[in-house]
């Protein structure tokens, strides 16, 4: 009896056997899916399922590509995205401090601002301090002076989170117009208003802003080029570039109305490049100037105006919002795609868009 158990068993082993080659060269001709199922649905057909823990047991099953029960396994996209808007300078003082009085501060971005909410990050330069003291270049008579010392009023960083602006290089030649004092005051009222900054016109060490979104870190480093430090920017670059962050630098750079580059300013893009710098978008010329890349790195070396009260020539009233778009995935953080926004302040009222984003690449 217990010989005749084994024959029977060993018979049925070998025709499992037999089916499952059978089956699975059949399967080589027809084309299969291969599916993970467990339970099954109101047609009695097996459910799809990814694991999320341990206690579901999972049965892999080869279905014919032709059989209407056909099961295909879920596709799982670990890709994630960010949007960056980059803006050129902003300067809240003589004119434009005339026009937020009469209008209100938030009619100077009310026509960006959708667009600046829409995106993940939103970076400008801040061209002045934000401070308590009384204006140099608008008087309490309503009369504007000559004077090149700015100050902003308190409620431009409340303006600027209202916006969508997340945060602000102050890395430039007037954010220390009020001295020291004016520094920490811009700083103040920042963090007070959730804007964030970064960049100083020391180019000190540790001045950057890094912004984690959507699982990609950002790192924003401020370069004021008419003094030195430049090799502490570098160092800096090269720190986060290590870190896996993708750096986008500022630099406040170059000669005021100039339409092009000079030599030291794409060497030094060429120095940022090879320190770990994903994009350089620049201002300080007050117009817009040449755009290149280096490598696959951009390189925008003055986007112009974004919010100012010159109005004596057509290049002074434009300026570029650059928008990179970021993807990240297991090789890392890389840029897929880049687009430009004209700006126009030729209104006198605030900030403009003159006509659709333009593909870069």
């Amino acid at each position: 009896e217990e010989t005749e158990q084994l024959t029977k068993s060993h018979i049925i082993s070998a025709i499992l056997v037999f089916a499952f080659v059978w089956g699975a060269l059949w399967a080589g001709t027809q084309g299969v899916k291969i599916a993970f199922y467990s339970g099954k649905d109101e047609n009695g057909n097996g459910v799809g399922q990814t694991a999320s823990s341990g206690s579901v047991a999972l049965t892999a099953v080869v279905v014919s590509s032709s059989s209407p029960a056909a099961i295909t396994a879920p596709v799982t996209n670990d890709l994630s995205s960010l949007t960056v808007l980059v803006g050129g300078d902003v300067m809240m003082d003589r004119g434009v401090r005339v026009i937020a009085q009469r209008n209100g501060y938030g009619s100077l971005f009310a026509t960006v601002t959708p667009m600046f909410k829409a995106a993940d990050i939103v970076v400008v330069n801040l061209e002045g301090p934000i401070t308590s003291s009384s204006s140099k270049t608008l008087l309490a008579n309503g009369t504007l002076t000559k004077a090149l010392s700015f100050t902003f009023d308190p409620k431009v960083a409340k303006a600027l989170s209202a916006a969508g602006v997340t945060a602000v290089s102050l890395a430039n030649n007037h954010t220390d117009n009020f001295g020291a004092s004016g520094f920490e005051e811009t700083k103040a009222y920042l963090a007070d208003a959730g804007v964030k900054w970064f960049g100083d016109p020391w180019n000190s060490s540790s001045a950057e802003a890094v912004i984690t979104k959507n699982g990609i870190k950002v790192a924003l480093v401020g370069y004021y080029g008419l003094t030195s430090g430049f090799d502490r920017v570098i160092a800096t670059v090269q720190r986060l570039s290590s870190d896996g962050d993708f750096v986008i630098v500022m630099p406040h750079w170059g000669d005021e109305y100039s339409k092009h580059p000079s030599d030291k300013m794409r060497a030094q893009a060429s120095a940022l490049v090879n320190a770990g710098a994903g994009a350089i978008i620049g201002s300080h010329p007050h117009v817009i100037e040449d755009h290149e890349s280096i490598g696959d790195v951009p390189v925008f070396y003055s986007v112009g105006n974004l919010l100012f009260d010159q109005y004596f020539s057509s290049e002074v009233k434009k300026g570029d919002i650059v928008e990179l778009q970021l993807v990240k995935n297991s090789n890392g953080i890389s840029l897929s795609g880049i687009k430009i926004q004209e700006t126009s302040t030729a209104s006198r009222s605030g900030i403009d868009l003159v006509g659709e984003p333009q593909v870069i690449r």
